[in-house]
């Protein structure tokens, strides 16, 4: 057979709608090929490249009545605490064996929990208790085969809890599960007590932002915009890391010039997810910024009017509409025009 002299391409699939850095992974990889590959295209065809336009947001309005201002910042907050919730599942012929060899399987995990982390608390939620049926043919005489369901065993479902404070604990959390065929974790709750502080600590940095705003838009605009009436609107939202995950398929896939009669068989192709914390390209300030694990992100919007064009009339001015009227010598009521 004739050796083939292949030239491989690699081409990396993505589903993941998110593009934004140049260090980025795998689920930017087409993009960072197609910038690569632009190198010397760009060399060759100098006059085809062009800057790109990159739109700005907008922060601040104004018109002739009022002016907009909108603040916007992102706290940063690592965990105080992480809850791990593994479900685990149980089986046997009796339901005295079941709740046995569940008990013994959680208590292994709870002693070997308190000698790795006296801190780490273990706590179980029951979820079901119910008994598995299957089929006996019972044959009959004068009718056909039936088939009548039998118990034939139990099956204990329970969800174990675990909070930890530290994020590298999870690892061997996992690993004294699996030594009792515990694999199934379902999810990882953070959590954080300091969210009455956060909200003062957003507060207190949009009102910084707000004054030096003020000070040099009413140098440009050369008014003093603090004595004009204001109305304002904030809010607050928190967005947990298990909200940020975001899922993509990656794959590389050669391409070769196959004989007519080579067979091809395609592997399959891996799913996997990467925590996409929201950023801070759309936001006025951010508070721990260069916090490396997830974080739970907790958002402040603030937006003030101000109002631009004064009243003709003084405030708190008391507007009377009077009317006079006379009487004629016939009766007659007509209005008095001063």
């Amino acid at each position: 057979m004739k050796n083939l002299n292949p030239i491989l391409a690699t081409l990396f699939v993505v589903t993941s709608s998110s593009l934004f850095a140049q260090h980025s992974g795998n689920v930017n990889s087409e993009d960072a090929l197609r910038k690569e590959a632009s190198g010397n295209y760009n060399y060759q065809n100098p006059n085809q490249y062009h800057n790109r336009d990159v739109p700005t947001i907008q922060t601040t309005y104004s018109n002739e009545n009022e002016m907009v201002i909108s603040i916007k910042g992102i706290y940063n907050e690592k965990a105080t605490a992480q809850k791990a919730v593994f479900s685990v599942l149980q089986v046997g012929k009796t339901a005295e064996e079941v709740t046995d060899l569940m008990d013994n399987r959680l208590n292994t995990v709870m002693n070997e929990m308190k000698s790795f982390n006296a801190e780490i608390e273990v706590i179980t939620d029951m979820i079901s208790f119910v008994p598995m049926y299957d089929y006996e043919v019972t044959k009959k005489i004068f009718n056909p085969k039936t088939y009548n369901e039998k118990p034939s065993g139990f099956e204990l479902k329970k969800n174990l809890i675990i909070k930890f404070k530290n994020t590298n604990d999870l690892n061997k959390i996992m690993s004294i599960c699996a030594k009792q065929e515990i694999y199934d974790l379902a999810k990882v709750d953070y959590v954080t007590s300091n969210l009455d502080h956060i909200r003062d600590v957003l507060q207190l940095k949009a009102s910084e932002e707000y004054k030096q705003m003020l000070t040099n838009y009413s140098a440009i605009m050369n008014t003093d915009l603090f004595k004009k009436e204001k109305t304002l609107v904030e809010g607050y939202s928190t967005l947990y890391p298990m909200e940020s995950y975001k899922a993509y398929t990656a794959y590389s896939q050669a391409a070769i010039n196959f004989s007519p009669d080579s067979q091809v068989n395609n592997i399959r192709k891996n799913s996997t997810q990467f925590y996409d914390a929201a950023l801070a390209k759309s936001h006025t300030f951010v508070v721990n910024a260069d916090i490396t694990e997830p974080t739970i992100q907790i958002f402040y919007d603030l937006t003030i009017r101000i109002k631009l064009k004064e009243d003709q009339l003084p405030k708190n001015t008391i507007i009377r509409n009077n009317r006079y009227y006379i009487i004629t010598a016939t009766g007659d009521i007509k209005p008095l025009i001063l």
